[in-house]
Formats: structure tokens, sequence, C-alpha cells
């Protein structure tokens, strides 16, 4: 594999367009309910608890002291049900490793910069919650539960609707403060204007116009978590791996090469591929309903710790990549040639190929 190099260096936009899998098909596992709508509520209170301190807006700050009293109250509702009813689950006693990652992240975070994070968080993971007790409400297990899920279902989507009013309000909160320090900037400078000579040049350093990323979004994939992926035709044949990605000076993701052929990688070649030729396919998770409930967490918490040390995005385990090609199309398709095996005319070069 060449250039690997450049795995490290970027993150790529993927032009995905997907429906993820509906939740519905589990929401008929009571048990897989009960766990999830356990942590979630674990998760909200605590993160509100933050809120409550490092919150610059104080509209932020009322929103979280309202999440740790709402779902502390779904918590103690979600017990007596589980307790009075005999409800083969058990409710979580601690949170996941992606839930607790998160919190670390916003104990880490102040003023707009946990605003931002806190209420974007707040807003995906009500999305889901909605979502999730919809499908419950329709298609649950247990009739005791799925009024529940449809009586709490109201308050969840208020909870939504404000914490998409409040994203408006912070995005907009950055803008003011830049307005704000331009204003005054100007003032300063007109005040000093007639003390300085004519000819004076300001010494005043340019101001960076860099609009830095501070995220990734569920569909940005980094180069290293593309390169070793699978490539595969709609028939579900593979037709190779990634090898590499292809940008060019502008930023724009160019090609992909995959590996075609050989044995093992030897008598391997690569195949330039357009990226846009590429789909990008989400794909039902497998049924993970085995075991107990202690036993698929500590499952996922190995899954999840393994994806972190290898700097792989986890949240793109179910999407396979496809091209509408065969194995046999790749096969015969040209090599790719790099700027070291070409000459100066642009041919291939006679060097050897490592």
């Amino acid at each position: 594999m060449r250039h690997n190099a450049l795995a490290a260096a970027f993150v790529l936009s993927a032009p995905l367009f997907l429906t993820p899998p509906s939740f519905a098909e589990d929401a008929l596992l009571t048990e897989r309910f009960v766990e999830k709508v356990g942590i979630s509520d674990m998760f909200e209170v605590e993160a509100g608890r933050i809120a409550g301190s490092q919150a610059q807006l104080p509209a932020i700050k009322a929103f979280g002291k309202r999440m740790v009293d709402d779902h502390s109250k779904t918590t103690d509702q979600l017990k007596s049900l589980v307790s009075d009813n005999d409800i083969k689950a058990q409710l979580p006693t601690a949170l996941d490793d992606k839930h607790q990652a998160k919190l670390d992240k916003l104990e880490g975070l102040s003023g707009n910069e946990f605003d931002e994070t806190y209420i974007e968080g707040q807003v995906k993971a009500h999305e889901k919650a909605v979502d999730m007790f919809q499908a419950y409400s329709q298609s649950g297990d247990n009739a005791k539960l799925k009024d529940w899920a449809q009586s709490t279902l109201p308050a969840l989507k208020n909870h939504l609707e404000e914490a998409k009013k409040l994203e408006k309000e912070v995005d907009k909160a950055p803008v003011t403060a830049a307005n704000d320090e331009k204003t005054t900037e100007t003032v300063d400078k007109q005040a000093k204007t007639g003390e300085r000579a004519a000819d004076t040049k300001s010494s005043e350093p340019t101001k960076s116009t860099i609009n830095y990323i501070t995220r990734q979004s569920p569909t940005d994939w980094s180069a290293q978590a593309l390169i070793g992926r699978s490539v595969t035709n709609p028939e579900g044949e593979t037709l190779g791996d990634i090898n590499n990605v292809i940008l060019n000076e502008k930023g724009d993701v160019v090609a992909v090469t995959i590996g075609v052929g050989g044995f093992l990688g030897i008598g391997e070649k690569d195949v330039g591929v357009p990226f846009d030729n590429l789909d990008f396919r989400a794909t039902a998770v497998a049924d993970r309903s085995y075991g107990t409930a202690g036993e698929r967490a500590e499952e996922k918490r190995e899954r999840d710790k393994d994806a972190r040390e290898a700097r792989y995005d986890s949240e793109h385990d179910n999407i396979e990549i496809v091209l509408n090609a065969t194995r046999d199309q790749l096969e015969k398709a040209p090599s790719f040639v790099w700027l070291d095996q070409q000459d100066s005319t642009g041919k291939r070069s006679e060097r050897s190929v490592e």
C-alpha cells in the first residue's frame, strides 16, 4: 500500500444520501428498549447538571436544569413499571462507553464552545429518543410500556423543539460577539488616527480568516477510516480493498485506488476509481439480541474500545461501499500510475514497482 501518510491528514465529506436503519426492527424487544432509555436518561441528567455550571447562555443553563428534572422523573417512572409489571429487563446502572466519552468531553468545555457542543448533542439525542419511543409505542411487546412510551412522547417532542430553538440562539452568539469586537476596534482606531503620522503604517498583524472545522459530521469520513475498507458491487461480490485516497490541491477528493487481483497482496494492482462513483449504503445492523444485557453491553464496550484504538469511526460500521462494476471489469481496467512511476512525458516509467 502506497502513500499511507495521507491517511492521517484529512477528513472527507462523503456524499452520503442514505436513510439510517429504522429502530422499529428492534422496538419489539422490551429488554433493549429499557436498556436504551435507562442509559439515555442517565446521560441527560448528568449532562444537564454540567450545563447548569458550565453553560454560557442563561437559556442553556435553564434547559439543562429542565433535563435533570424531567429525565429524573422518567427514570423513576421506568423503574416503577419494570418493578410492578415483572418485566424481564434490567435497568443499566452505569453509562456505556459511548455516552461516558460524550460526558467527559462536555466536562472539559466551557462558554460558547460548551453551549454549541451540548445543544447540538441534545438535538441529535432527542431526535433519536422521539423515534425510539414512537416505534415502541406502535410495535412494542409490553402493553403498559407501550402506553408509557406514548404518554412520554409529547414531552420528548417539546424537548426537541426547544433544543432546536436554542441551537439557533447559540449559532447567533459568536456572530454578535464578533460584531461587537469589530465595532470597538473601529472606535479605537479612529481615536488613534490623529496621533499617528500620515505615513505611519499599522503594525497590527493580519487577522486569520481560517474557518476552522471543530467536529466531525455523521457523513464525514477520515482517509484513514476509508483505507482498508472493502468495496463490493450491488450483487455483494467483493471487488477489493481501498488502498489510498487521492485529493487535489484545491481540497477536492478526486479518487480512491482499489487493490485488484493478486493473492495476499502479491500481483495486486491499483485501479483508480472516481470518488463520485462510490455509493455509500446503510445496511441492517447485525442482530445482537443473544446473551444477557450485561454480556451485550460488555461486547459493545470492547468493540468501541477497539474502534477508538484503531482510530476507526465505529458509527460507520453499518455502511458498505458499493461500486457498480464486476471483478472482471476491474481486473481488466488500466493500473493507476503514481508520479514516481512516470517519466517526463507522463507515461509509466520503467522503474520497478515496490
